[in-house]
């Protein structure tokens, strides 16, 4: 179905760490080339049905289901999924006269990827942690390029071109980064911002008040936000409450730009999500990866980000809670050491990450 202007499909979907970045991408598109035409693909069940349609784009659910811990049933109705996810998105792309696809990672892009390259559309995929996960371990055997949120990941694609582009934040949260540059903290307390992601951290949830409470013993005047996702908020509300820190505790933060701006510390898991917004930011952290992510990919985040931005990191089977409390008692006795953080934080953040996704798939297309 001929028509005038670019024609690109973007897979998504599973969290909002993919679709984030890949809503990031579509806006960065219509800014570079206004005729754009942008067709999203995902799941019916992910964040993306809700989440695509609100930004004002166009969206189709195929079939997917993921493979990991799933059981032998799981692993079967996955594979099922995927032959009807890549038959359907075939028949979409087809129709839509797609030129270029963009899978941003997860299960859910697994279909539209392999679909694409059925027809011989040029196929992109994007991979925001330092390993890589599962779908895009195969699915670089097929792309005709990786985009890469860490250079460490590379060597996972060596089947195909790759390029560091970083990962795309959404434009709020580049703005917070701005307001914060080299912003000494204000006189009170240290104000910590405490989250395991979309999903949350039982690990953080669990062992945060005790930490925050040695640090308080150790003269820090602390105001907490926690965030504690899947979790039991008012059961973590009241060990803040035993433990004497004063702590705002939600299930969610509908407001992250705004818990961003009013952080001077982040202690959080390491998703490359997480990982990509402290950067731009600026926020000082203490990475805690989550023992059960897959393939233990939030390890290696951690260690890479760390080797980019100093960060302190720890595993939770080394956790040791005194030194901990003694780090955050002479942080927020030195305004000036969490600045200098907070800049070398700011390093690692790739600010232009949507538009250099573009280009490399506008070069793409060119040949």
């Amino acid at each position: 179905m001929p028509r005038d202007g670019r024609r690109v499909a973007i897979a998504t979907g599973g969290t909002g760490g993919h679709v984030h970045p890949a809503l990031a991408v579509a806006e960065a598109y219509r800014r570079l080339r206004p005729e754009v035409e942008i067709l999203f693909l995902g799941t019916v069940d992910g964040p993306e049905a809700r989440l695509v349609p609100l930004h004002g784009h166009r969206f189709v659910a195929i079939p997917g289901a993921p493979l990991l811990r799933v059981g032998a049933a799981g692993k079967a109705r996955a594979l099922v999924a995927l032959v009807r996810g890549t038959a359907t998105a075939r028949r979409v792309l087809a129709r839509a006269g797609t030129e270029l696809a963009l899978g941003f990672g997860g299960y859910a892009s697994a279909g539209t990827i392999l679909g694409a390259r059925t027809l011989r559309i040029a196929t992109v995929i994007h991979e925001a942690n330092a390993v890589a996960g599962v779908a895009n371990r195969v699915l670089g055997r097929f792309a005709d390029r990786a985009l890469l949120g860490f250079a460490d990941v590379a060597h996972d694609f060596t089947a195909t071109e790759t390029l560091v582009t970083g990962t795309p934040v959404r434009p709020e949260i580049a703005a917070v980064g701005r307001a914060r540059a080299a912003r000494l903290r204000a006189p009170g307390p240290l104000h910590v911002l405490v989250t395991g992601g979309s999903a949350g951290s039982p690990f953080l949830n669990a062992r945060l008040p005790d930490l925050l409470a040695r640090a308080a013993a150790r003269g820090a005047a602390l105001e907490v936000c926690h965030q504690v996702g899947e979790g039991a908020p008012a059961e973590v509300a009241r060990a803040y409450e035993r433990a004497g820190v004063p702590a705002r505790v939600h299930a969610w933060l509908e407001d992250m730009p705004a818990a961003y701006r009013a952080a001077d510390l982040a202690i959080v898991c390491a998703g490359a999500g997480t990982l990509t917004e402290l950067a731009m930011v600026g926020l000082p952290a203490l990475l805690v990866p989550l023992a059960a992510a897959a393939l233990d990919h939030q390890t290696q985040n951690a260690r890479a980000y760390a080797a980019l931005t100093g960060s302190r990191w720890v595993r939770e089977d080394a956790w040791d809670a005194e030194p901990l409390a003694r780090w955050i008692a002479e942080l927020a006795a030195a305004p000036a050491a969490l600045v200098e953080a907070g800049e070398r934080a700011h390093l690692a953040a790739h600010p232009d990450a949507a538009e250099a996704i573009v280009v490399a798939c506008e070069a793409l297309l060119a040949g």
